[in-house]
This record gives structure tokens, C-alpha cells and sequence, in this order.
């Protein structure tokens, strides 16, 4: 019984260990510290003078940066655009805060069908590059994203 226990505590180790590992490691930087491509690219998404956050993430030998844009609306600051983009300049995924009243009014009835009495507080448009993978490993089929930074995401439904 003991070496049972002592088995799941170095199993139960080995696992919350690999998540660490397996975790993204994300560091604020100064947009003056970004490479060229992916200044030149944010200059051309998001005006300089809204940025308020810029984040270096490294994420399974791959790094991404992360742009945040703020907007003051009745005094409330809030992130209104988040720009993720690989180093060498291409957008990832491109988040944006956007009116409720955007959707068609076909969307906005199948919202409020499903969901009676709705008050939506925030709406955001994302949208996100990536290449949808189909392939074959030793006669097994493979399906999977593939991001600009190299990034790899498994998936079951090719989606």
C-alpha cells in the first residue's frame, strides 16, 4: 500500500512538473524592444499612441508577442484590440471589441432565442491565421493547425 501511495505522489509530481514545462513563459517589454517586422506590423494595426501593454511569449521553443490597446470609454479604461503576431510579423490573431449592434439582426434573434432575456456586455471580434493541416503518418490520418511562429495544434475535427 505505501509504495502504491508513494507511486501516485512521483506520478502526481511528474505531471504538475510537465505542465510547468509545457506552460508559456510570458514577459512585459517595451515596444522599442520588438523586431522590426513586428513593430512595423503593429504600426500598421493599432495606433502607437493606444498601446498599453506589449508581451514577449515564449510557448514550446516558439515565441509570439502580444500587443494590447486600451480606450476610454465613460472613464473606464478597457482593452479595446489585442494583436498576437509571430516575429516575423504576421498576425496570429487579431481581437477587438466591437458593438453588439454589428451582428446582423438574423444573429442577434438566434442569440436571443437561445439565450431569453440576454444583456451582452461585451462583444469581440477575433479572428485568427493559421493553416489547416491533412495528412498521413505511417497510413494514419493527421489533422492539425499550423500558426506562422511554427506553432503546432492537434486536432480531431480539422477545425
Amino acid at each position: 500500500m505505501h509504495n502504491h501511495i508513494a507511486r501516485l505522489v512521483f506520478i502526481f509530481f511528474i505531471l504538475c512538473n510537465a505542465n510547468a514545462v509545457l506552460a508559456e513563459d510570458a514577459v512585459d517589454i517595451k515596444f522599442a524592444d520588438l523586431p522590426d517586422a513586428v513593430k512595423t506590423t503593429a504600426l500598421q494595426t493599432v495606433e502607437m499612441s493606444r498601446i498599453s501593454k506589449v508581451t514577449r511569449i515564449s510557448d514550446n521553443q516558439t515565441v509570439k508577442f502580444r500587443i494590447e490597446t486600451d480606450k476610454v470609454e465613460n472613464s473606464k479604461n478597457f482593452i479595446y484590440r489585442v494583436v498576437v503576431m509571430a516575429d516575423n510579423g504576421k498576425i496570429m490573431k487579431l481581437t477587438q471589441e466591437v458593438p453588439y449592434f454589428t451582428l446582423s439582426y438574423p444573429q442577434m434573434q438566434a442569440i436571443e432565442k437561445r439565450y431569453p432575456g440576454i444583456k451582452v456586455k461585451e462583444l469581440e471580434s477575433v479572428e485568427t491565421r493559421h493553416y489547416h493541416v491533412l495528412a498521413e503518418v505511417n497510413g494514419q490520418p493527421l489533422k492539425f493547425r499550423f500558426y506562422d511562429n511554427g506553432a503546432i495544434e492537434e486536432t480531431d475535427d480539422g477545425q
